[in-house]
């Protein structure tokens, strides 16, 4: 009955789902003629086929397949030059013309996967993009609490029942696995700060880190540095080790994330990095003044264009896409409508 019932319900959804999108593509601002100057920002994170392992601790909401990315860019180049954000930000302080309508890529973590399919294919293309590299992470296997809990969950780990900060995780034991009922675990589990989620994890001992990590998830240096030379990619602070900027719990360790990591870039890269983005769209007022003290660009996760008459290059909007919700060319279109 209750299969029945999600299959009448499904197909309810799908039918008005797709005439909302159709509605959004043909009112949305990539269409239309604009007034002003308008940024879009793309936000991905990453790109894997299908069928890759990786996939299965990933959430879904942080991956695109390798087509899916192609036919984006196919996509956008129909209604609009893709430009790096860092040039579009220098335009803009110095006054100089801009188009009417550009969107600037963009990647969040660097994930050693968008060398892997992002980077080819961009190079191909000849287009330009932007990674956010967690600056203390580089090279690093399972570098993150969300993977390590999935991982968990995936190998019906019973030590997720030692420590009561993962009970959310702990329920799911005995399930059959879903990513999605995993993602909203993790989402349950933002209530504490990643230095709690951390020690909890790291109290249960070696056996919470992935088996089958070989290679490292996040880009070496030497990935990142043959990204930066290649013009392909600008890189920027995506801070020290993740953390949400609302949960540090001092000023030198908000500095420490915020100053600390576009130091160790720089020192790694050689050269300036003007651009941050906040990690998981969390921050406070401390921690965007530094920021605005430090950088001359910054992103969130707040979905929306950038007008050029109501801008805030140190809060730029940005939307998400991902294999969930821009899966088609008319769902993509949906997204850079503007309308949410």
């Amino acid at each position: 009955m209750t299969s029945l019932k999600t299959r009448l319900t499904q197909s309810i959804k799908q039918p008005v789902k797709a005439a909302l999108n159709q509605v959004r593509d043909l009112r949305g601002a990539h269409r239309a003629h604009l007034v002003e100057p308008t940024l879009w920002i793309l936000m991905y994170h990453r790109v894997l086929p299908v069928n890759d392992p990786r996939c299965e601790t990933e959430e879904p909401g942080m991956v695109v397949t390798p087509e899916t990315f192609s036919m984006h860019l196919e996509e956008i180049q129909r209604w609009m030059p893709i430009m790096a954000l860092e040039d579009w930000v220098r335009r803009y302080e110095a006054g100089e013309p801009l188009p009417e309508k550009a969107c600037a890529i963009t990647f969040d973590d660097g994930w050693l996967d968008n060398y892997e399919y992002a980077y080819p294919e961009l190079k191909r293309r000849g287009l330009v993009a932007s990674i956010f590299a967690v600056a203390d992470k580089a090279g690093q296997a399972a570098p993150f609490w969300p993977n390590r809990v999935a991982d968990l969950v995936l190998r019906q780990s019973p030590l997720l029942r030692q420590n009561p900060v993962l009970a959310p995780a702990a329920e799911l034991l005995g399930q059959p696995y879903s990513r999605d009922t995993v993602s909203a675990c993790i989402q349950s589990l933002k209530y504490h700060s990643e230095d709690t989620l951390n020690a909890a994890l790291d109290n249960l001992g070696e056996a919470t880190q992935p088996e089958n990590s070989p290679t490292p998830d996040l880009m070496p240096w030497s990935a990142l540095r043959e990204l930066d030379i290649s013009g392909v990619f600008t890189i920027g602070s995506h801070t020290r080790t993740h953390r949400r900027l609302n949960h540090a719990s001092s000023p030198e360790q908000r500095h420490d994330e915020i100053v600390g990591s576009q130091q160790h870039l720089q020192q790694q890269l050689g050269h300036d990095v003007p651009l941050f983005c906040f990690p998981n769209g969390d921050y406070d007022d401390a921690s965007l003044r530094l920021v605005r003290e430090h950088y001359r660009a910054a992103v969130t996760t707040q979905n929306g264009l950038n007008r050029h008459g109501s801008l805030d290059l140190h809060q730029l909007k940005r939307i998400g896409v991902h294999e969930g919700n821009a899966k088609t060319p008319l769902q993509f279109r949906a997204r850079l409508s503007g309308l949410g």
